[in-house]
């Protein structure tokens, strides 16, 4: 599922230019993602339609044995856009980190089925981690590499606070943050749709 929601993402076309291999290395990617970091992972109820992926504060959790099969498994599959694929995922946790300095939530990835996108699934999708953050007193931020998405996370408390290329020469990137206390703290609309993936 996350492999089409994002097949035509700037980044991953940025990484894996043709759209064939991208079909079939984006699911394998966020597999070995999921394997290596310890996140929590909230999915639609019922058949999986989309799926959010919030790391909490403090210093990532990761699987060394998943991360060390990753580093021999990654070259092999991604060949050539393995130098890309690293120095993109480089640039985008200095510009998180440079975005957000302080302890927060952060969005690792938001994905919904292509055919299923404005329904309302995104925004209960969100809701966790904000609800998370809430709870805990800190902001929440996330970096998005698709400019139309400014839009959509901005009706949910987030602003724009750092805009670049990851890496030089690479696709552009916006950080947002949304700060605790919210600005807006009013109810959302979306359907509560988002459980927590076991």
């Amino acid at each position: 599922m996350l492999g089409r929601a994002f097949h035509d993402d700037p980044a991953w076309r940025w990484i894996v230019p043709d759209p064939r291999r991208r079909r079939t290395l984006l699911p394998w990617l966020f597999r070995m993602g999921f394997e290596i970091l310890e996140a929590e992972l909230w999915t639609t109820a019922g058949p999986v339609l989309g799926a959010s992926r919030w790391l909490p504060p403090g210093p990532p959790q990761v699987h060394v044995g998943a991360m060390l099969r990753a580093a021999v498994a990654t070259p092999l599959r991604a060949r050539e856009a393995t130098a890309r694929f690293l120095s993109y995922g480089r640039a985008v946790e200095a510009l998180r980190v440079r975005a957000a300095p302080w302890p927060h939530w952060y969005l690792a990835g938001i994905g919904v089925e292509p055919e299923e996108q404005r329904r309302g699934i995104g925004g209960a999708l969100l809701g966790p981690g904000i609800e998370s953050a809430d709870a805990a007193g800190i902001p929440c931020a996330l970096v998005t590499n698709t400019e139309a998405n400014i839009s959509f996370y901005e009706k949910h408390g987030f602003a724009v606070v750092r805009e670049e290329e990851t890496p030089s020469g690479g696709p552009r990137a916006w950080a947002l943050v949304r700060p605790y206390p919210p600005a807006n703290r009013a109810a959302s609309s979306d359907p509560p749709v988002a459980s927590p993936a076991l």
